[in-house]
């Protein structure tokens, strides 16, 4: 009986001293790691870099780090430009006990990237302090060095705010890209490199946005890249949790900032309206208690404007979410 006790107390007492482990591993990755991260990161990008949570699994030597933000650099709106959902690493934990980085597999999952073009013409992605430090040959102390066998890419939208017009034109990219495998990257000139590439080259900013990926990954490193630029579908279709009613008086509110609104049809959910010199169709269907559909078309000169619906339809759910 006593035996059988004191096996339970003893149990009962390592539980609480794993937990206990377990909480207080926690909390200094929380407390400690966090913070000198997100220092490095902002350091080595030149932009104000934040995340919500990190940890450290050190039994499977994997490391999560999630909602990884990026802030835009003086001269910008003071908004996130880059919003990253989750990244997955792979560490060799011995390599780095040798004093080297080596992540034989990284999975970063992009949910948006912000281009803003000030009304001066300057892009954002282009000021960063790590493409001037690159273009001028002057950086200031060593980057964080590291390679990475393989990294699997996911990037989801990109959007595009051009405040040199006016009103300001917004276009949005959904790129879809699910695990493009690329290998052998070595360091953050590099991994920022492919980031932008990947995220810009769909969009109609290549000429001018691909300037800063060029100056980071350099010329050579660009040809095995530049393949299976993705096409965008005519339109912009979205399933919203909002009423077809406030969709569509939303949805009227918006062209009529940013345009001219040619005809409606009330009854049926559409407007026909002149936005961004396009001729923009927007039909919202009801699909049931607070649930609705919409579906954004753009033309012109008869030839579709995809990014412009998409465009649209982003303003459209930032508009309907600050409001309800």
């Amino acid at each position: 009986m006593n035996t059988t006790f004191n096996f339970f107390s003893r149990l009962n007492r390592w539980l609480w001293v794993g937990l206990i482990t377990i909480i207080v591993i926690w909390f200094a990755q929380q407390a400690f790691l966090k913070p000198v991260i997100e220092s490095v990161a902002a350091k080595a990008i030149g932009a104000k870099v934040t995340f919500g949570n990190f940890s450290l699994n050190i039994f499977t030597h994997k490391i999560r780090i999630t909602d990884l933000q990026v802030y835009n650099e003086q001269g910008f709106p003071p908004k996130v430009f880059f919003n990253a959902s989750e990244i997955l690493v792979d560490a060799d934990l011995f390599e780095a006990l040798k004093g080297k980085l080596h992540f034989p597999l990284v999975i970063f999952r992009l949910n948006k990237m912000i281009v803003f073009k000030n009304p001066q013409g300057k892009l954002n992605v282009n000021e960063l302090k790590i493409v001037q430090e690159k273009l001028h040959e002057k950086t200031k102390g060593p980057l964080p060095n590291f390679i990475i066998d393989e990294l699997k890419l996911n990037i989801e939208q990109v959007v595009v705010e051009d405040d040199s017009k006016t009103p300001p034109v917004i276009e949005a990219y959904d790129l879809n890209l699910k695990d493009k495998t690329i290998r052998n990257i070595n360091g953050v000139p590099k991994l920022v490199g492919l980031l932008m590439f990947e995220a810009l080259k769909p969009t109609a900013l290549q000429g001018a946005g691909l300037y800063a990926a060029t100056a980071l990954l350099g010329v050579g490193f660009l040809p095995g890249l530049a393949i299976g630029i993705a096409v965008a579908r005519d339109d912009a279709v979205s399933d919203m949790l909002y009423s077809s009613a406030q969709v569509y008086q939303h949805s009227l509110q918006l062209v009529k900032r940013l345009g001219q609104i040619k005809r409606t049809n009330d009854s049926a959910g559409q407007i026909f309206a002149k936005v961004y010199n396009c001729d923009i169709s927007i039909e919202v269907q009801k699909q049931g208690w607070n649930r609705s559909k919409i579906t954004i078309k753009a033309r012109k000169y008869f030839l579709a404007k995809p990014e412009i619906a998409a465009g649209l339809l982003y303003q459209l759910k930032e508009e309907l979410a600050t409001s309800y």
